[in-house]
């Protein structure tokens, strides 16, 4: 098994084998969002915006991310050195937390470039997901990556 299914999220919620930091989206934001949402301009090279829908965890500026990998591919998962250094509630606001149960957007700044991986993602908030381009993006740690491996090898053998 390589897709993180639905039905394997919700095992891994409820045996708490994800934890934060554990983030994930389907939509990153266009100039067009940035400027309607009221949000600083960024370095496209180095920094994207996400759509972070409501999570178990709180989110909170500063919080680190070693991992990227796309629920159809769990497997091939990348290596990144990432940062969350901005989140938002609502328009115009930068309050440094998104709170558990909320969903908000974030911006991640990465130390080298953001990945092409980040191209799956719908690009605008006017596009609609199509299931056959896009993909749904997790950014984690190695430790809790390994976990998910390992329920995904479980799953493979029963």
């Amino acid at each position: 098994m390589n897709i993180l299914t639905n039905e394997m999220f919700e095992k891994l919620n409820e045996t708490e084998l994800v934890c934060n930091p554990f983030l994930f989206s389907h939509r990153a934001h266009s100039e067009l969002d940035i400027k309607y949402y009221d949000l600083p301009t960024i370095n496209k090279e180095k920094q994207l915006y996400l759509d972070n829908n409501r999570s178990d965890f709180d989110f909170v500026v500063g919080t680190k991310f070693n991992i990227i990998f796309r629920r159809k591919d769990v497997k091939g998962y990348q290596k990144i050195d990432a940062e969350l250094d901005f989140v938002s509630l609502k328009k115009g606001d930068n309050i440094g937390v998104i709170p558990k149960g909320y969903g908000g957007i974030v911006r991640l700044i990465f130390k080298d470039k953001v990945p092409e991986i980040t191209q799956l993602l719908v690009q605008n908030e006017n596009e609609k997901y199509d299931d056959s381009k896009n993909d749904v993006i997790y950014f984690t740690t190695q430790e809790i990556m390994d976990k998910i491996l390992a329920e995904l090898d479980k799953a493979e053998n029963v």
